[in-house]
């Protein structure tokens, strides 16, 4: 059994009776509360001077980061708009050369058009001389058959002049036999012999020129067919060429206009370019700025940390004062004892560890705790209050409210979060301003500590 006494010094005047007794034990455990929240805020002082001492800590951190990192932008981007100006450099060059390279293709498809009309006119004048040709050897074709048909005549001719000697060798042999009366006859038998030779000499003539004419001819044909096969193979050869430069002409036209549109996109980016290095040198006066806020920032993290040191030092006094002030209350010489049974504190043990395996509380869902808790603070009349917390102190729900925005420093909430059940002694609550006991454990979830759950159990005054 848990017994817990006060004594405090009585002078002689002081009364004696049951009266006093009861009124100074009230106001001692209103002084014992008042002193234990006096703690409890000095605690929650001393968790957030620390929490905003890490906090400065870390900030201060950060923004030296952040100022190492503004410096190394702030380089970069000098970096990036030095590279940026030679691009610009080079988008300029690539500019001109993209115009000039586009001035001499469209020159050089100027002249290609011209190119591809002259030889258009060369290849239509070879049409005209090939169809030139095909009626030359035509006319040439007509011309044997006239001589062949002279040919003819002149073999009928020499027939008629062997038959007119024949005649003339006749008429002179009649002639003779007639004597004097066939000498006129005679010379006019010799003149037609003379006659009938010299046609027989003429014809021959005429058949040596006319042979002569044919195998012309012939040459003259020969040469003919060959130049009208080459010229008909230069037709094809040229059909073959103005089908080539038709197909560059194509390819030169899109050239050219490709040509043209790399000109206009050359010419964007240059544009594009340009206001990105201008962005860039924005960026950079920004970042020197930003800079300068940063080193400011460092300034006044400097000066909060100082601050927090002196609250540190202030939280550090309060806490003495705060242990005096229950030290003192501790020493008074009026006696009260409180008692409360082991087997309720063993019981009670029993009661927290079935919850917690009955009950999923490792969830830690606000709305499953202040249902559950509410069931096991009505189970049980020793029980005065039943809360819960996360690991960071902060409370899931309490019954009634809890007077603490923050457990962390609590020794029953540091004993439990330590994987302990833990019992503390009699003290006066802040709730009820009446002795209680602390009875803590953790909420445990595949062997991991998530959380803490306390009640307070009534103690009988003696």
């Amino acid at each position: 059994m848990f017994l817990l006494k006060w004594r405090a010094k009585t002078s002689e005047n002081e009364r004696s009776d049951g009266v006093f007794q009861t009124d100074h034990q009230h106001v001692m455990g209103q002084i014992e509360v008042a002193a234990d929240q006096l703690k409890g805020v000095i605690e929650q002082m001393k968790l957030a001077a620390l929490s905003l001492n890490e906090t400065s800590t870390s900030s201060k951190t950060s923004t030296m980061e952040l100022m190492s990192h503004l410096e190394m932008t702030m380089n970069y981007t000098l970096q990036v708009s030095e590279k940026m100006r030679m691009i610009e450099s080079s988008a300029l060059k690539i500019s001109g050369v993209s115009q000039e390279i586009h001035s001499s293709s469209q020159l050089f498809y100027e002249e290609l058009i011209h190119s591809w009309n002259s030889l258009k006119k060369l290849q239509d004048e070879m049409d005209e001389l090939r169809k030139s040709h095909h009626i030359l050897l035509k006319q040439m074709e007509s011309l044997v058959n006239q001589s062949q048909e002279i040919n003819q005549i002149l073999s009928t001719i020499g027939a008629i002049s062997q038959r007119t000697s024949i005649l003339a060798l006749n008429a002179n042999i009649e002639s003779a036999r007639a004597g004097e009366h066939g000498k006129g006859f005679s010379v006019v038998a010799n003149e037609v012999g003379n006659l009938a030779s010299q046609t027989s000499k003429a014809v021959e003539q005429t058949r040596e020129i006319l042979s002569l004419i044919q195998k012309e001819i012939a040459s003259t044909t020969n040469m003919v067919k060959t130049e009208t096969e080459q010229i008909e193979n230069g037709s094809k050869e040229m059909m073959n060429v103005l089908h080539i430069l038709d197909s560059f002409k194509e390819k030169l036209s899109n050239i050219t206009t490709m040509v043209f549109d790399s000109t206009q996109a050359v010419d964007a980016q240059t544009a594009s370019v340009q206001e990105i290095a201008a962005l860039l040198e924005q960026i950079s006066a920004m970042a020197t700025k930003n800079k300068e806020h940063a080193h400011q920032v460092t300034l006044d993290m400097d000066l909060q940390h100082q601050n927090v040191e002196q609250i540190m030092r202030i939280n550090g006094a309060l806490e003495k004062t705060s242990d005096e002030l229950q030290s003192i209350i501790k020493k008074d010489d009026t006696i009260a004892a409180v008692s409360i049974d082991d087997m309720v504190i063993e019981n009670t043990k029993k009661k927290i560890s079935h919850l917690l395996q009955s009950r999923p509380l490792y969830e830690m869902n606000k709305q499953q705790h202040e249902k559950y808790l509410n069931e096991f603070l009505q189970s049980d009349a020793n029980i005065e209050a039943v809360w819960s917390n996360y690991l960071d102190g902060t409370f899931v729900y309490s019954n009634p409210p809890a007077g603490l925005v923050n457990a962390k420093a609590r020794p029953w909430f540091i004993e439990a979060s330590k994987g302990r059940v833990y019992v503390s002694d009699i003290y006066t609550s802040a709730l009820t301003k009446r002795p209680c006991l602390t009875i803590s454990a953790p909420i445990v979830h595949h062997n991991k500590i998530v959380g803490v759950i306390g009640v307070d159990l009534n103690v009988t005054v003696m």
